[in-house]
């Protein structure tokens, strides 16, 4: 019998799709993404490109995310994740310690879904929308100082552009204990998730990025939003993963 009567997840009820690109600026690409949908992993991690490294401690991370064994329930896989992002943390802390290699660290957005429900964990900037019918929702709030000046009131977000718009509260690698936030939701059929780092978000707003989405299967529409990126200057890595899910027959069914 499955756990809460939901059998646990299969490949075969998605369609999803990554794509990433260094952009027309930066010369190193430190984004790296994960597609696992056999084991109801999606994420997208952004290397922190003002400091060391941060190609090496966005890899570890997918590295870390990809040796997780499929979880039988939800819970279990969001407590698998979680442990596996704080392991790496302490990895990236020694790696950078042991070769003199200063603050390396990444942002992490990640997409777990089983049991007939997703989270969303995610440390830094890097987001994830929800696109459910005709409505697209942003289910992360940025760690960023911007984003808390706006939460504060002391900034306005229509003025939200400054010289300290990429600074990071929080990300895997910088701090001892590792800061991680999560929302939690049921899935529905036809549902579709869309995790990119800050390159996409910088040229493209939500209602962009849900026009393409609404458009177009997932393959074509992330090339499209990478395009839609670079045409519009292209001033960071960016990487775009989309997870429609299809739904299954056998959800809510006892074996």
């Amino acid at each position: 019998m499955y756990i809460d009567g939901k059998p646990p997840i299969s490949g075969e009820w998605f369609n999803s799709h990554g794509a990433t690109h260094t952009g027309r600026v930066r010369p190193v690409n430190e984004d790296r993404f994960l597609a696992k949908p056999s084991h109801g992993i999606w994420l997208v991690a952004d290397g922190m490109g003002g400091h060391s490294h941060g190609d090496v401690a966005a890899s570890m991370i997918v590295q870390a995310a990809s040796k997780i064994d499929q979880q039988s329930t939800h819970a279990g896989l969001v407590d698998e994740f979680i442990g596996q992002l704080h392991g790496v943390n302490e990895d990236i802390r020694n790696l950078a310690r042991e070769h003199g290699l200063g603050v390396m660290g990444s942002t992490i957005v990640g997409l777990l879904i089983a049991e007939g429900h997703f989270s969303a964990v995610w440390a830094g900037d890097s987001r994830l929308y929800l696109n459910r019918g005709n409505r697209m929702t942003q289910l992360t709030k940025d760690h960023s100082e911007i984003q808390q000046m706006i939460d504060n009131g002391t900034l306005d977000a229509a003025a939200a552009v400054s010289k300290r718009k990429n600074v990071i509260l929080h990300a895997v690698g910088v701090r001892e204990v590792p800061y991680f936030e999560t929302v939690d939701g049921e899935i529905k059929e036809g549902d579709t998730f869309i995790l990119c780092s800050d390159g996409l978000t910088a040229h493209l707003s939500a209602p962009d990025i849900q026009d393409i989405v609404l458009s177009l299967p997932a393959a074509p529409a992330c090339q499209l939003l990478i395009e839609t990126a670079l045409q519009r200057g292209g001033t960071d890595n960016v990487t775009v993963v989309i997870v429609e899910y299809r739904g299954n027959e056998m959800t809510g069914k006892q074996s």
